[in-house]
């Protein structure tokens, strides 16, 4: 009886210490560096491709009136599925994941395939994907700065904690305040509830509780890290999703290399 409750009792306690130590050995692993570096590039790549995206279906747009525009949507479609063949091979060898191109359109004719071209939905995906790449890259610096800043400016302060006049963090002269407000009309009466909750500071004074912040620390760079390798996985998602089964002229020409 004693060995079977020691049994029940070791493997929840082995659970945790697999998940514990999964936890902290995420810094590493190879592919979350990987996965680091390819939100990072999301950013500057993004920003490039939202604005050309973004004059280039708004100026074919507004000249297709004049049939000027029609061949600037073209071109700017082709463009847009040669960045996301780009983008298919940077996802598949920094991410790990399997995402097939078309290499070829349907139709014999030139005619044929440029329909088949413009009409495939899986190719106006890939117009989605491509702008939706600055998103990724606003969000992924977002949580990259914060996380790393203030991760690593809680490991330094058993360093410079007792040092007067320096300050981490936001300092106002107050401490921030959230109100929520709910009011109801009734029988000409305004009813209302109003609750205020004020965010404090903590205020670090003595080496134990600097001790004790840098311990927390490391767990927001750990989770900074788990973070980001998250949405790595919902990327990679995402680009399987819109770039999966696109026409990619970079495989064309692979193809007709090999």
């Amino acid at each position: 009886m004693s060995e079977t409750a020691a049994t029940g009792t070791d493997g929840p306690l082995e659970r945790v210490g697999s998940g514990l130590r999964r936890f902290v050995a995420v810094p590493l692993e190879r592919q979350t560096y990987l996965n680091f570096a390819y939100l990072l590039l999301a950013f500057p790549l993004g920003l490039a491709y939202v604005v050309f995206v973004t004059v280039g279906v708004s100026v074919g747009i507004g000249l297709s009136i004049l049939l000027v525009g029609i061949p600037i949507l073209v071109a700017t479609l082709a463009f847009t599925l040669a960045v996301a063949g780009f983008e298919r091979w940077l996802t598949v060898t920094m991410l790990d994941l399997e995402i097939e191109p078309r290499s070829r359109e349907a139709g014999e004719r030139t005619r044929d395939r440029l329909v088949s071209l413009c009409t495939n939905p899986k190719n106006w995906s890939a117009l989605l994907y491509v702008p939706a790449k600055f998103v990724l890259g606003t969000v992924s610096f977002s949580v990259a700065l914060t996380g790393f800043s203030t991760g690593a400016s809680m490991l330094m302060l058993p360093l410079y904690y007792d040092r007067p006049g320096l300050y981490v963090g936001v300092v106002s002269d107050r401490a921030p305040e959230i109100s929520q407000t709910l009011y109801l009309g009734w029988n000409y009466l305004l009813v209302g509830v109003e609750a205020v909750f004020t965010v404090g500071y903590w205020e670090i004074s003595t080496l134990p509780e600097a001790l004790l912040a840098a311990a927390l620390g490391v767990v927001v760079v750990l989770g900074t890290f788990y973070a980001l390798n998250a949405l790595a996985r919902v990327w990679g998602w995402f680009a399987r999703l819109t770039l999966e089964g696109a026409f990619d002229p970079l495989a064309t020409l692979t193809r007709r290399g090999t």
